[in-house]
């Protein structure tokens, strides 16, 4: 798992030119004008742009994934992620192929992700996003970058 300001995206491009691609693909695209949907950019990346209120913990479980690594970028408010090991992840939803998804629980560590910033989970993270702030329910924008791997 990584964690940083989106303005220290481009120390992440040696890792892969698709990498690369969807940081930029975030760069250059007006989040903050467009609808939540689903955003195309080629074959191997797309976007998940979403806009709700927060939940408490116990309301979400942990996801994981096979075949795209997740960059999630915070375009407005702020959120708690949990990340945790999928080696540590009791899986209380069995994978499903065409969602590229599996639900679980595990031990796990927090990180607040205010606006401006991004975490980045390949599959071996398993993740829980989208969690209040200081028990306060607040209302986000995010962008996911799913990026095939």
């Amino acid at each position: 798992m990584i964690f940083d300001n989106f303005e220290n995206a481009q120390l992440y491009y040696p890792l892969s030119k698709k990498i690369e691609e969807a940081f930029h693909f975030i760069k250059t695209t007006d989040w903050k004008a467009l609808k939540p949907g689903k955003y195309v950019l080629n074959d191997d990346i797309f976007a998940n742009l979403q806009e709700y209120e927060t939940k408490k913990p116990e309301d979400a479980e942990f996801e994981v994934h096979r075949k795209y690594y997740d960059i999630q970028y915070v375009i407005s408010g702020v959120e708690d992620m949990g990340f945790g090991d999928l080696e540590n992840l009791k899986i209380t939803k069995e994978y499903d192929d065409e969602k590229d998804v599996a639900f679980g629980e595990c031990p796990s560590s927090s990180v607040t992700v205010p606006e401006g910033y991004f975490t980045f989970f390949a599959p071996k993270d398993a993740h829980k996003p989208s969690l209040n702030v200081a028990n306060k329910t607040q209302k986000v924008k995010k962008v996911i970058v799913k990026i095939k791997i």
